[in-house]
């Protein structure tokens, strides 16, 4: 069965077309010192006329293209590729490229609706008829090492192809091909701590591009003219505005902002760790590790009740919210200024 190495990271899921380039990028340790200087800013946009709630993510979603070759293809390039997706994936799994293929999901999982989702496809299997994928698979629905028939993959992707030709999604590039680059690189604790200083002040990434979204329609709709956006810790004004408008009943949790907030404050531990590590401060930043882990831990209690939470007590459970993001805020910033003027200092 013909695999490509692949790391089945779960530092970061919340949205597929960030996380599963990471499971290529990372599957090659001369990336992890690139890795580790940065998923630190946070970015996040919404606009009041839209109706929609605010949209939380890294800054660095798409920056996996400095350390991976990327490539797209649309319906027609995949259609030419062979009668069925699986000749295409057969073709470029050969070739070295993982695939990541936009299907319809629903199809995959049984039900009697139409949802595109991406699954990264890194292995097949000609006497079993499988490719291997990571995706969100099983019961419970978690992010992992899937096989799925040639069968059933091939005709998920046909039912995408149909609701994207019928007008029911728009996505254009139902194919996204990565093979890693060879790119030297050495961690460096001053672009860390401007990565962490960049957070504290609100420095804008610069990855947030519209044409960054390579599965997006050609011409995508202009910004709205009341378009607001936060950077790095004033992105908690954004989770406040959601939980304010939960707490008054005029909108529904959406739990991913919450599962990223968590994924961000356990990638930033992990960077802090790795800073005491790369610089000898273990001493001099003991006690901020060991509060910004306490920090770590009450977010994710804080995602999981949010995401078990009976929808009769969401009011409640915002309302306890807003006031633990609000010492959440203020404790954060007090110690990643601390563990940067130590940085600094040493």
């Amino acid at each position: 069965m013909p695999c490509l190495k692949t790391n089945v990271q779960r530092e970061y899921t919340s949205y597929l077309y960030g996380a599963l380039p990471l499971c290529v990028a990372l599957a090659h340790e001369d990336t992890f010192p690139w890795y580790l200087e940065r998923y630190v800013q946070l970015h996040s946009e919404h606009s009041p006329s839209s109706g929609e709630q605010p949209h939380l993510d890294f800054a660095d979603s798409f920056g996996y293209r400095k350390v991976l070759e990327c490539r797209t293809l649309d319906w027609a390039a995949v259609s030419a590729a062979g009668p069925s997706v699986i000749d295409l994936i057969r073709d470029r799994i050969s070739a070295g490229q993982h695939c990541t293929v936009f299907v319809d999901d629903d199809h995959l999982r049984g039900r009697p609706f139409v949802r595109l989702h991406e699954y990264l496809v890194f292995g097949y299997d000609d006497r079993r008829r499988e490719v291997a994928v990571v995706g969100f698979g099983g019961r419970p629905r978690v992010f992992r090492e899937l096989r799925i028939s040639y069968d059933d993959f091939a005709r998920a992707f046909r039912e995408a192809k149909s609701a994207v030709h019928e007008g029911r999604s728009e996505v254009r590039s139902p194919v996204q091909l990565l093979r890693p680059r060879t790119v030297p690189h050495s961690f460096s604790p001053a672009r860390l701590v401007r990565a962490l200083q960049d957070y504290l002040s609100g420095t804008p990434g610069d990855t947030q591009d519209t044409d960054t979204w390579w599965s997006a329609p050609t011409a995508p709709a202009p910004n709205p003219a009341d378009l607001e956006t936060r950077a790095g810790v004033s992105t908690y004004d954004h989770l406040v505005l959601h939980l304010t408008q939960v707490k008054d009943g005029t909108a529904g949790l959406d739990y991913r902002r919450f599962h990223l907030l968590s994924e961000h404050k356990g990638m930033v531990l992990r960077r802090l760790a790795h800073l005491a590590e790369t610089c000898a401060l273990h001493e001099p930043l003991a006690d901020t590790l060991h509060a910004y882990r306490e920090l770590d831990s009450q977010v994710r209690q804080f995602r999981l009740r949010l995401l078990f939470l009976p929808p009769e007590k969401a009011a409640d459970e915002a309302a306890r919210g807003l006031a633990f993001l609000t010492r959440l805020r203020e404790t954060e910033t007090r110690l990643l200024e601390h563990a940067v003027r130590v940085v600094g200092a040493g």
